[in-house]
């Protein structure tokens, strides 16, 4: 039961369509139930195994999504109660966010039903707010907190955000399992890699995201090579500032916005690049998380690039396969490293691929059944 499902865009989809398809290929039938909304963004289509059922659950404000998220819990939860009898549900699994209510749908219903519910969690927690946002925010803390505490199993991506869920949502450690993230690591077989001077960033345009960071280094690695060029894949709410400071730094003929990129046309951009972009700002967001975009540097022997405090020793080994920096003069240095050393790259991008295998969804839906085997009833 998931609030975010294709044909909605971005990694909030690619998850959950990931686990599905890889559940089904294990010969699991998978019915995925979720809200019926109106996507009106770039869409995500990716083909699903004939043994994943999807079944869209009229919401009300079906047009505005975050009023949808908080109001399709009632409909939710009378949909899957009538299906998990009809099909008999071994387990629910969902996918946790601060701001939509699914999980508490997920935790109601496994109870009506008699059945685990496991609670994949990945945003954690808002940014800090003021105001009224902040009463908002005590709200949703209230009834996260009871969806969490409820449920039978919670899985996070690594030992930080284990810290940070028992602590703020005051859960048990022993109840939260790490497991991280995953992909598939196939669909990044690249075979005729060009590896061009190119530094690549994919991914929603947020201000934690540090792409500023990015265009400060960018004026200092132009004047050592100039022909070295960024493509930044994506949108969202820092795209307009961020082209205007491409413009004000003369950067318009090494930057290139490319905007949303249909997902089966990731691969080759990569393949066209030789450094992956990271998290370059280390926030309450993007500490200690897993974003999928890294993962699929990885896959594609990329190099990573991140602020330091971000990802996870397992993801990012400094001066093995990629660098943390401190800041935007030595985000600057790393890349110019990188961009003059063709042997490092190649070094840094095969331990890539090699750390990026376990993160396999195979691999990482086995462990999320194993799971389900610990508190099965």
């Amino acid at each position: 039961m998931v609030f975010h499902f294709p044909p909605m865009s971005g990694g909030g989809s690619v998850v959950p369509a990931g686990i599905a398809n890889t559940l089904a290929n294990l010969g699991h039938e998978v019915t995925v139930v979720t809200p019926n909304v109106v996507w009106i963004g770039k869409r995500y289509e990716p083909p699903m195994n004939s043994h994943v059922s999807i079944i869209r659950v009229d919401t009300p404000a079906s047009s505005n999504l975050k009023i949808a998220a908080r109001l399709c819990k009632s409909n939710l939860q009378r949909k899957c109660v009538t299906l998990g009898k009809e099909k008999e549900f071994d387990f629910i699994f969902t996918i946790f966010h601060p701001f939509h209510l699914v999980p508490n749908a997920a935790v109601y219903c496994a109870k009506k039903l008699g059945i685990p519910v496991l609670i994949k969690i990945d945003d954690a927690i808002y940014q800090r707010s003021t105001g009224l946002k902040s009463i908002q925010r005590k709200i949703e803390k209230f009834l996260n907190r009871k969806a969490l505490s409820n449920s039978d199993r919670l899985l996070v991506s690594n030992e930080g955000t284990r810290e940070i869920v028992s602590s703020y949502y005051n859960i048990p450690r022993e109840k939260i399992a790490i497991i991280p993230n995953g992909i598939d690591v196939s669909f990044f077989d690249i075979k005729n890699k060009k590896n061009e001077q190119q530094i690549v960033f994919s991914g929603a345009m947020y201000y934690h995201r540090g792409l500023d960071i990015l265009l400060d280094a960018a004026t200092q690695i132009v004047k050592e090579l100039p022909d070295t060029k960024f493509v930044l894949l994506g949108e969202g709410p820092e795209l307009a500032k961020l082209q205007s400071e491409v413009a004000k730094k003369n950067l318009s003929k090494n930057v290139e916005f490319k905007g949303w990129a249909p997902r089966d046309d990731i691969p080759k951009y990569l393949s066209e690049s030789c450094v992956g972009i990271g998290p370059l700002r280390s926030t309450d967001v993007t500490k200690n998380a897993l974003p999928i975009k890294v993962l699929e540097y990885m896959a594609a022997t990329l190099p990573i690039v991140a602020a330091r405090d971000t990802l996870q020793n397992d993801i990012l080994t400094d001066g093995q396969n990629g660098y943390f920096i401190n800041d935007a003069s030595d985000l600057a240095k790393k890349i110019v490293l990188l961009l003059k050393n063709d042997k490092l790259r190649e070094k840094m991008g095969g331990m890539s691929r090699e750390m990026v295998a376990k993160f396999d969804w195979k691999n990482v839906v086995g462990l999320i059944l194993n799971e389900y085997q610990k508190v099965r009833k």
